[in-house]
């Protein structure tokens, strides 16, 4: 497209502003697809989001056999999110994953969902549904975009999410640790070990299996954990306190 065209554009869809202004009910009334979604991009690249949607939303419904269907429906989808709508951008980022298979920005899209249901996750003492729906989302894009910065993007987002769903679990051993309710605390402890031991709270769990079989005098149990956190934790916060625990500092 030229610049005296794409000029042209501009001044179209000012003209369209300016009758809103003076009594208009359509803004985009008599615009054509590619005016609509030109439109849409500079609403969205200006942090409108609002703009942006309703000028994609009129795209999608005046003009459904549109070549710009599919890039309207992903800035759909990206304008959602950047609103903080996450349930609605991940919905609209998979109606562009079910309606345009293979498309280039399906990558994108993806990690999109990724994005949004990481966006959804609360604190971690409060139901982690949402975290785990993302933990599967970012597994899908590891898996089937391997090799891709949204892959390597969706791992970190993964990673994290991971990390919330241990702590939720340390907090819970820790709070029937408090209580001295030993055996529920150990099994805590021992789930966020086995099953999250990259995340920080793996030492801390296999201090807190050390002090609750200290407390009930499983004296095996206990060494079996020190020595455990000892040799795969060496250099940890938990490791450290484990030490001045046994050296009587």
């Amino acid at each position: 497209m030229s610049r005296i065209t794409s000029r042209i554009q501009e001044c179209v869809v000012l003209l369209a502003l300016a009758l809103t202004g003076c009594g208009g009910n359509d803004v985009y009334q008599g615009l054509d697809a590619e005016t609509l979604f030109r439109t849409a991009q500079t609403e969205f690249d200006e942090g409108e989001y609002d703009n942006s949607i309703a000028a994609l939303e009129r795209l999608m419904v005046s003009f459904q056999s549109s070549d710009r269907l599919p890039e309207g429906r992903f800035l759909l989808a990206r304008s959602y999110f950047e609103k903080g709508e996450f349930i609605t951008a991940r919905a609209e980022y998979q109606r562009f994953l079910d309606r345009y298979v293979g498309h280039a920005s399906s990558p994108a899209a993806a990690l999109g969902i990724c994005r949004s249901l990481s966006g959804l996750v609360p604190h971690p003492q409060r139901d982690q549904s949402y975290t785990r729906d993302a933990i599967s989302a970012c597994g899908n894009v590891i898996v089937d975009y391997a090799g891709t910065e949204e892959a390597t993007v969706a791992a970190g987002i993964r990673q994290q999410m991971r990390e919330t769903i241990a702590e939720k679990e340390y907090l819970n051993a820790s709070g029937y640790l408090r209580r001295k309710q030993y055996d529920p605390a150990i099994i805590y402890f021992q789930f966020v070990v086995d099953s999250y031991p990259e995340t920080p709270f793996a030492p801390q769990a296999l201090l807190g299996i050390y002090r609750a079989n200290e407390a009930i005098g499983y004296d095996d149990l206990a060494e079996e954990a020190r020595s455990r956190l000892l040799l795969e934790y060496p250099d940890s916060e938990a490791a450290a306190q484990l030490v001045a625990d046994t050296s009587g500092v």
